[in-house]
């Protein structure tokens, strides 16, 4: 994909979203990784981008680990928030434009919600990591030329075939080898959200020139519960899948009930909506076919 710009500047470029906006982009894109954009390192972060001057910067970086964020809170501040701060001022400084992502857990302090959310409705964060993460949309929004892109759940098909921990679809092939049955929550919505979709949808809005805050995940929405049933169903995989509810799959960090996003300010903007949820399971298992088919001939 083209951008009339001379050059992107992508940070996390080797996590999920980050390697692939780098793929899309192609030569426009300049990959920027912990070793040489260090986040707790903001005098060699500045010296490095204001050598590049690159027209926009992705931050694709991110404290992701939402659990550990509750007893490491500074820590988790520090990279989504402090290092975003940063990020803004030396893109002001160097008339750079500044892509921030961001997730759907900016959400769950309404108990009672069941309306997808909007971008002006009112965000309540009920986890660190969440808090983490608005306070870096605000950070975010003190440079001059920004965009904001929330997102949900994201997951993509790797080279090496499924890893345990490195997204929820990953785990869920991986769980599915090693038990008889699986327990998934069933009363927590979102729309868990194919990284390719989303890096295409990023770069429409770069390529239309918008700003400010934007939605973008996949169509509809869904428990986890029902995306592993699609998941397993779509791999072929016959492993039962039950529900049971968050009370009785406790996590360190309190996890929001209902987060689904409205993207209608998305379609608007670009002209078209991302592909549904279902969609995004299906391309992610062609793409694991492969290894799914080596995992079942080792079982």
């Amino acid at each position: 994909m083209k951008l009339r710009t001379k050059s992107i500047a992508v940070t996390g470029a080797t996590g999920q979203l980050g390697r692939e906006i780098c793929r899309k982009l192609g030569p426009a894109a300049v990959p920027l990784h912990r070793h040489t954009a260090d986040f707790n390192e903001p005098r060699k972060l500045k010296t490095i981008l204001v050598s590049l001057r690159p027209d926009v910067v992705i931050n694709c970086a991110a404290w992701t680990a939402v659990d550990a964020a509750e007893a490491s809170a500074k820590d988790c501040y520090a990279v989504n928030a402090d290092a975003v701060y940063e990020l803004a001022t030396i893109c002001n400084e160097i008339d750079s434009t500044l892509v921030q992502i961001s997730t759907d857990y900016v959400y769950g302090k309404n108990q009672t919600r069941s309306v997808p959310y909007t971008e002006t409705d009112i965000a309540g964060p009920i986890n660190q990591y969440g808090v983490s993460k608005l306070a870096g949309e605000e950070a975010a929004s003190q440079a001059s030329d920004h965009l904001i892109i929330r997102t949900s759940g994201l997951y993509s098909a790797s080279e090496h075939g499924p890893v345990r921990g490195r997204n929820f679809a990953d785990t869920m092939l991986c769980l599915s080898k090693e038990f008889d049955e699986l327990r998934i929550v069933s009363d927590q919505h979102c729309t868990p959200s194919f990284v390719p979709h989303v890096a295409s949808g990023t770069i429409d809005l770069m390529q239309g020139n918008a700003r400010g805050l934007y939605n973008v995940v996949n169509m509809g929405s869904t428990t986890w519960h029902e995306f592993t049933l699609e998941l397993l169903q779509a791999a072929g995989i016959e492993v039962p899948v039950s529900e049971i509810t968050t009370d009785e799959y406790p996590t360190i960090a309190t996890r929001p009930r209902f987060c689904v996003l409205n993207t209608h300010k998305f379609t608007v903007s670009t002209g078209r909506s991302l592909p549904h949820w279902k969609t995004g399971i299906a391309e992610y298992v062609r793409l694991m076919k492969p290894h799914l088919t080596r995992m079942e001939q080792a079982a």
